[in-house]
């Protein structure tokens, strides 16, 4: 016990601490002043009220408590949209996906939300994947689907949910507990507008659609159009430029180019607002003739695949020109018009013929054929004039000296597109010096407005002394007289041109062939129709079809975009069709050593254009049994929600925890009183 002395001893003033703290603190008297006894009475009996309501507040907190814990135990599920139990190996599942354009850029959400979609179906159950377009990618039990990958593949084409629906419903073999249908789809109107119309697909299926968000920054070309009527080389073109912007950002400063057989003719920057269009002009000069390569282009944005507009050119090297005519007299004008316009034979070739079963006449290799008598059409027995226009051709038809009302009735032989009636048709002659002139107003071509528009000093108005009244149209009658009948109809057929005149050109019938209009009227009508003989475009779905000048004995191909190709047949007419314009850009056909044709092919304006619906007015178009979930929701649970219901013990639980603490608090509070 002697070592422990030492320590004993250090310690004892420590333990004298407190004791001089204790005497320290006596000598700091402090006065309270207290009220009478009548106050404290009353203070008294307040406590104790609020300590009884705090007792009060403590049992109700405590019974609510115990009656939620029974509650959690019980596991209670509020019923789903569908109130299934878990998938059994009997159910049927099936993923549609929309593999239209308009889907293209959310790439890494899509697959996102069909892998969860996959991972809630169990392995032993059958599945069906169905692209809208693509159609059946797999059917099969679900452990043997091939990696998403393979699956999500998008095409440049429109389509609608209803043809993946119907493709379901005839591929369902034998009975299944559940069918449970899972659309992924961004919700653009015309892939969903025909959903509500056929509830019979919709009424045996568990539907879920999983609705992709719009993109960010998207701007899109959506149509391009050539402003001239007439190409010539070395004279300027107008070219319009529609854009889109489609996503939900306003853009601002963005480049849009001009490229003509790979030269940036034009530039300029552009700013579009969010959900807005607007057209942009390019003016540019082609210095001779020949077929020229077209690119509008914008810089890349989330969507790529909708920043180029391809389109072509073509300026025909030498008009080749067909007169149709019984006789000299009839084509006399119309011939020496185009001998004046023909500088040293460079610009045209003229043939002439007496008839449509004239041996020579190849009808395909012509850009323009007058046709001089309506007689002429009487006895057309096949339909290569409808053929001809149907592949771009221009007909330009003109009565004869002596036609007559029942003459025009023989258009319609050339095809059935034509729904104007020609059948009473009034033949109007007038004498004593008298006449009619062109109405310039009623002209809907400005630059034919402009040769027929008199100015200070000259008349360049021209006296018509007997025509055809020909039936009038909004849409087809392009020139009128100032007595209100037409006599000029135009009607486009395909990609043809059909003119129809309700005047001869003979100074019987009018002065036209000796004014100065004639010319630069006739050199309109030669050059009309060369935008359209080599159409400036066409969209992916479209058919392209080709016209051989020449009979090759060599194997030739459909060259595509990214460098596939496939062999073309042509049939008995020498001409063949292409059905597979599945990629923008430039389709060619070659032999092995030459190009024949080149076609330039884009996105479908409607595909562009058609509005995404917000996920909010959904339920509008979609049925009342439709589950819709975001794809930036949790996608997986949203089904199982669906599908079975939500457990709300875990609600419960949450709740006790809060009423737990605020318990503690109060018990706390008590004790403190």
């Amino acid at each position: 016990m002697s070592f422990l002395a030492p320590i004993f001893l250090w310690f004892l003033p420590l333990t004298a601490i407190p004791l001089i703290i204790h005497l320290l603190n006596r000598r700091n008297v402090i006065t309270i002043d207290f009220s009478t006894l009548r106050f404290l009475k009353l203070l008294e009996r307040e406590s104790i009220r609020k300590l009884q309501l705090l007792q009060l507040l403590l049992l109700i907190l405590r019974t609510i408590i115990i009656l939620l814990l029974i509650l959690m135990i019980t596991r209670p599920v509020v019923k789903g949209v569908f109130n299934l139990q878990n998938s059994s190996e009997s159910a049927m599942h099936a993923v549609i996906l929309d593999d239209s354009f308009s889907m293209q850029g959310n790439i890494d959400i899509i697959r996102n939300a069909a892998q969860n979609i996959l991972n809630q179906i169990p392995d032993k159950n059958q599945l069906i994947w169905i692209n809208i377009n693509a159609g059946i990618q797999f059917k099969g039990l679900k452990e043997d689907l091939p990696s998403l990958d393979e699956l999500l593949d998008f095409t440049y084409h429109a389509g609608t949910i209803m043809e993946a629906l119907y493709t379901f419903d005839q591929n369902i073999e034998g009975d299944f507990t559940s069918k449970e249908v899972y659309i992924l789809t961004d919700a653009q109107y015309s892939a969903i507008e025909d959903i509500n119309n056929h509830p019979e697909l919709l009424e045996s299926l568990h539907t879920y659609a999983v609705i992709s968000l719009p993109l960010e920054n998207n701007l899109s070309i959506k149509q391009l159009n050539i402003l001239n009527e007439i190409l010539v080389p070395n004279h300027q073109i107008d070219i319009e430029v529609d854009v889109q912007n489609n996503g939900v950002s306003d853009i601002e400063n963005v480049l849009l180019q001009l490229i003509i057989n790979d030269m940036i003719v034009g530039q300029q920057l552009i700013s579009l607002t969010a959900g807005t269009s607007k057209s942009f002009g390019f003016k540019t000069v082609l210095p001779k003739t020949g077929l020229f390569k077209g690119i509008v282009e914008l810089d890349g944005d989330d969507k790529v695949g909708d920043n180029r507009f391809y389109f072509n050119l073509n300026i025909p090297d030498k008009h080749k020109i067909a007169i149709i005519s019984k006789s000299q007299e009839t084509s006399y004008y119309i011939k020496a018009s185009l001998d004046a316009l023909n500088k040293s034979g460079e610009s045209l070739n003229i043939s002439e013929y007496l008839n449509l079963d004239d041996n020579n006449l190849k009808l395909h290799e012509k850009d323009v054929v007058f046709i001089m008598d309506p007689e002429i059409l009487q006895n057309i027995m096949d339909s290569k004039i409808e053929s001809y226009l149907f592949n771009g051709g221009h007909i330009i038809l003109f009565p004869n000296l002596d036609s007559d009302v029942e003459s025009l009735k023989n258009i319609q032989n050339v095809t059935g597109d034509i729904s104007n009636n020609y059948d009473t048709l009034v033949k109007n002659i007038l004498s004593d010096d008298s006449f009619q002139e062109i109405d310039a107003g009623s002209i809907q071509s400005d630059e034919i407005r402009t040769l027929f528009t008199s100015r200070e000093g000259s008349n360049r108005n021209i006296k018509l002394f007997t025509y055809l009244q020909l039936p009038f149209d909004p849409e087809h009658s392009i020139m009128q007289l100032n007595d209100g009948s037409p006599v000029w109809n135009r009607y486009t057929i395909q990609n043809g041109i059909l003119d129809v005149f309700g005047f001869a050109v003979n100074l019987k019938w009018t002065n036209f062939p000796i004014k100065g209009t004639f010319l630069p009227f006739t050199n309109f009508l030669l050059y009309s129709q060369a935008l359209n003989n080599k159409k400036l475009y066409l969209n992916i779905g479209d058919d392209w079809n080709h016209i051989f000048t020449e009979y090759y004995t060599t194997t030739f191909y459909h060259v595509q975009p990214d460098g596939s190709r496939e062999i073309v047949v042509s049939d008995e007419n020498n001409s063949f069709s292409i059905h597979s314009l599945n990629i923008p850009g430039y389709h060619s056909l070659k032999t092995a050593n030459y190009e024949i044709g080149t076609a330039a092919v884009n996105i479908p304006a409607s595909e562009l254009q058609s509005p995404l619906v917000n996920i909010d007015d959904l339920k509008e178009y979609m049925p009342d049994g439709m589950k819709i979930i975001p794809m930036t929701a949790d996608v997986q649970t949203e089904i199982k929600q669906a599908r079975i219901g939500v457990e709300l013990w875990r609600y419960f639980l949450y709740a006790v925890i809060v009423l737990l603490i605020i318990e503690m608090i109060l018990s706390n509070a008590k004790k403190q009183r």
